[in-house]
């Protein structure tokens, strides 16, 4: 365990093409479980408790073993769409745009992920999987059930990630 555990940063791991295809496959199964169970209260639950036991994890990491900011930045634009989806309330113009992103940026996120710089497996690395993969179906639940076109003009959207980058 200690190897999952360790501090001592090495280089980002390379991922073979096997695992690499084992990734996209889950982000097809988790993007087809959204749109099957979006309306299913104990899958919301299960997610949702699943991105917020994720990000207590991932700060505990941080926190404990005094990781510089640079890695454990909280402003990440994933990291603030999790956060966003899963506590903002619903209806809220910031929590559909949030979601917007989520659904996108973790695809993104998976379809080319950059690990922390351990081996793997490592603690980093399944909270950066775990943590995109609830985010996109978090995102994907939030956007079946509350979406409303309405809320969001283009404009705002372009202001937004404006001002968030």
């Amino acid at each position: 365990m200690h190897h999952f555990f360790t501090t001592e940063s090495t280089a980002p791991p390379v991922i073979p093409l096997l695992w690499y295809g084992v990734m996209v496959l889950l982000i097809l199964m988790a993007v087809w479980a959204s749109l099957r169970y979006y309306q299913n209260e104990q899958f919301r639950k299960i997610f949702r408790n699943l991105q917020i036991f994720q990000l207590i994890c991932l700060y505990i990491w941080y926190f404990a073993f005094q990781l510089p900011w640079s890695n454990s930045l909280p402003l990440y634009h994933c990291r603030l769409a999790m956060f966003a989806v899963v506590f903002l309330p619903d209806k809220w113009k910031t929590k559909q745009y949030f979601a917007l992103m989520g659904a996108s940026g973790a695809v993104f996120a998976l379809g080319y992920p950059v690990f922390d710089p351990y081996d793997f497996p490592h603690i980093t690395s399944f909270s950066f999987l775990i943590g995109h993969y609830a985010l996109l179906v978090n995102s994907l639940v939030y956007l079946m059930n509350h979406y409303d076109k309405t809320l969001l003009k283009k404009y705002r959207i372009i202001a937004y990630t404006f001002v968030l980058n």
